[in-house]
């Protein structure tokens, strides 16, 4: 009977052995695969965040052509001030010229005026030619703010999404990068309102990142006790269901309340941009008229 017995423990160790190497089999396999996603993830993670700085520096050299734009018009100014004085220098060595004495011919009279209205049209000619090249240049730089802005927001967005994949993927080892809020635009000349609560909004769920990031620190290294050693000589099929209901406890209770105010955050935002759009399409019907 005793040997009896062992043989039928001996294989019933046989058995769970086998299903747990056909187990941890399965596990490679999904492991590798997840690796390949978070690979994938992590490569288009690197290139929206190359195209984030491109943009980045795009906007800092439209801020450095609107300073130089505003710099030459403050030299043009200076240059059309100093140009009406010598007007007026010429204006007076004119009537100097043509009034020798204290009676002036009607002849001189009108080419008095004919000069003075000469040079007030090229003053004026002047004045509305750099008008409609400063306006020109506003509505130029206007237009590629617009553009650049939208598709910083664009391009966040994307970044944004492919963060949250790679952290679903449940790989700890892959770098997510830094925050959303990293790339925002903080320049106030280009923030509305509609961009400052969408900044908030970053803002708060780049401290729930941090929340989440220090509760899962809290956790025991489990990957660092899933060896292949350990789980063949001491888990069994009832101890590695218990495991699994435990990671799925943990992932629920912790994660839970972080995901609704996540899908919250988003939610506005997309309001927040609905609105950016109608009052992006207002100023461009008003702008036009």
């Amino acid at each position: 009977h005793i040997k009896v017995d062992l043989e039928k423990l001996k294989q019933t160790y046989d058995w769970q052995q086998q299903k747990l190497e056909e187990r941890v089999l399965v596990m490679e396999k999904e492991l590798q695969e997840a690796k390949a996603v978070t690979g994938n993830s992590q490569q288009k993670l690197v290139e929206q965040s190359a195209v984030l700085l491109s943009c980045r520096s795009q906007l800092q050299e439209v801020e450095a052509e609107n300073s130089r734009l505003q710099l030459r018009l403050k030299e043009l100014s200076e240059d059309y001030r100093c140009r009406l004085a010598q007007y007026l220098r010429d204006l007076a060595a004119y009537m100097d010229s043509k009034a020798p004495g204290p009676i002036r011919a009607p002849t001189d009279s009108t080419a008095m005026k004919s000069t003075v209205d000469s040079m007030l049209q090229g003053i004026r000619a002047s004045y509305r030619a750099r008008e409609e090249q400063l306006a020109r240049a506003a509505r130029g730089y206007q237009k590629r703010m617009k553009t650049l802005v939208k598709k910083h927001e664009n391009l966040l967005i994307a970044y944004g999404l492919q963060r949250e994949q790679i952290r679903a993927s449940g790989s700890s080892t892959m770098d997510c990068g830094p925050a959303e809020l990293h790339f925002s635009i903080t320049d106030p000349e280009l923030l509305t309102n509609t961009t400052r609560e969408l900044q908030r909004l970053r803002e708060q769920k780049a401290k729930l990142e941090l929340q989440l990031q220090e509760v899962q620190q809290v956790l025991p290294e489990i990957p660092l006790l899933l060896t292949l050693g350990w789980v063949l000589g001491l888990l069994t099929e009832m101890g590695w269901a218990e495991l699994r209901k435990q990671l799925q406890e943990f992932t629920h209770n912790t994660q839970e309340g972080l995901e609704q105010e996540r899908s919250q955050l988003l939610a506005r935002a997309l309001v927040a941009e609905g609105r950016v759009s109608e009052l992006q399409e207002y100023i461009d019907q008003h702008l036009a008229r």
